[in-house]
């Protein structure tokens, strides 16, 4: 039980030196580290969504301004630049909506439950 039930998709591995090792599993779940882990867990993992959807905002007309700017102050090959910052543009969209398709209705699931 390190993340809330919404965060189900969330996999990985967790290691600390802080956990006591010969204690039995009841006591270890209550242990005061676990809970700051449990807490450091979810917040990691809603801050990684979150900038998973910043990335897949469009931009503003000011920020478009600034990138072609840059993109002639360097004089590089005409269109280059242009074409592969698009390319990854679209290619994060991708990502965040497909991962939203997946698992939007949990994340809807877990506003519900911490409102409680």
């Amino acid at each position: 039980d390190f993340i809330p039930h919404y965060l189900h998709f969330v996999k990985g591995l967790v290691d600390s030196n802080d956990l006591p090792l010969n204690v039995n599993r009841e006591h270890l779940q209550k242990s005061k580290v676990m809970k700051v882990i449990s807490k450091k867990l979810t917040r990691k993992a809603l801050e990684m969504i979150r900038k998973l959807a910043d990335r897949s905002e469009p931009e503003t007309e000011d920020d478009e301004i600034e990138e072609e700017e840059e993109v002639h102050e360097d004089d590089l090959a005409d269109g280059e630049i242009g074409e592969e910052v698009e390319k990854e543009d679209e290619e994060e969209k991708l990502k965040y909506f497909s991962f939203w398709k997946e698992f939007g209705k949990s994340i809807k699931m877990g506003l519900l439950e911490e409102e409680k």
